[in-house]
């Protein structure tokens, strides 16, 4: 048996999932992570990795032992063993976390402060989601259904556009929309484009799930995208200072560049029946906080009657709890601080 579940990630503050030091002559010195298309993404071994820790730390904060010990086994069971462990080679993780993908990131509109930017390509990857998901979760058939009459619509304005398409922008309402005698533009991030509203574009949030700031939206095409998006990422230049001289220290000086505040982004996690016994693992895992073989197992069994019904549908229920987390570096400074909106 299997389930699956979409995962939005909603940025309380700016992002910085980061891709490690550019090469020389980079643009930025520490660059968000990139698909394979030059669009910002949280890869999955990062996401997952931020799943694990969360549930880790929750663990190791347990107030009892029996808590601790059934905490620690459900982490096991669902993400897989320890690295470097004895357990790597017995099985693997019961669950599968996919890249998360950039649906929607703001952008600065001349009028009404901003609102959300997406093209066809990133609104495809939230397809592509869909179908799998809709697989596990008979209830997503409906949403696919009307998500796909969306691109089709969205696909034919900018068809019937032509050679001026890259210059039009499909807007979800008018808040946005600056109108003359002439014709209606929206202007964003500082580039201007002739606006044709598109009411059925709010149908979106009716796909979405509740948590975000809903605001206009603006869908540009794919080759108006990669420019638009590129100016909404946030650059902050850092200093490093020597204290006794007041001056910036040897290599102190450098650029880090991060995912604007209110970006959302969608993954999917599928989870299977963990891939070996609760019991088995419940019971090496105790075996760490207790020296005797009969206390370990002992306390391993009381711990068990607290993981009723870890099934795939159990895993994600659990994993659900988690409603934000921390993703990325610098979260020192404030940065990194994302909700996470579990759908259905």
């Amino acid at each position: 048996m299997s389930a699956a579940t979409l995962l939005f990630v909603y940025a309380l503050t700016p992002l910085h999932p980061g891709a490690g030091r550019a090469v020389a002559g980079g643009p930025v010195d520490l660059p968000v992570q990139r698909d394979e298309f030059g669009f910002p993404v949280i890869w999955s071994s990062s996401l997952k990795g931020v799943l694990r820790s969360n549930f880790s730390l929750k663990a190791r904060n347990a107030p009892s032992e029996e808590e601790r010990v059934a905490q620690e086994t459900f982490v096991r069971a669902a993400f897989g063993p320890e690295p470097a462990s004895p357990e790597v080679s017995e099985y693997s993780s019961a669950v599968s976390v996919l890249d998360a993908r950039l649906l929607m990131m703001p952008a600065r509109s001349l009028k009404g402060v901003w609102c959300y930017l997406t093209s066809p390509h990133l609104l495809n990857y939230y397809r592509v989601y869909l179908e799998i998901a809709s697989n596990y979760v008979s209830q997503l058939e409906n949403n696919l259904k009307e998500f796909y009459k969306l691109l089709e619509s969205i696909e034919a304005a900018f068809k019937s556009k032509k050679a001026d398409a890259d210059r039009v922008a499909l807007v979800s309402d008018e808040q946005c929309v600056i109108k003359s005698d002439q014709r209606s533009v929206v202007v964003l991030n500082e580039e201007e484009f002739t606006a044709e509203v598109k009411s059925e574009l709010a149908g979106i949030w009716k796909l979405l799930p509740e948590g975000t700031e809903q605001r206009s939206i603006a869908v540009v095409t794919d080759n108006a995208a990669e420019t638009l998006l590129r100016k909404s990422l946030v650059v902050q230049p850092r200093v490093r200072l020597d204290y006794e001289r007041k001056t910036v220290s040897q290599g102190g000086l450098w650029d880090e560049e991060y995912l604007p505040q209110r970006t959302l982004m969608v993954s999917l996690i599928v989870a299977r029946q963990p891939r070996q016994s609760l019991g088995k693992i419940a019971e090496r895992v105790a075996k760490n906080l207790k020296e005797s073989e009969n206390e370990a197992k002992e306390l391993a069994d009381r711990a068990l009657k607290l993981l009723s019904d870890l099934d795939a549908t159990g895993i994600l229920r659990k994993l659900s709890e988690l409603k934000s987390a921390v993703l990325g570096g610098k979260e020192t400074v404030g940065k990194g601080v994302a909700k996470l909106l579990w759908y259905p």
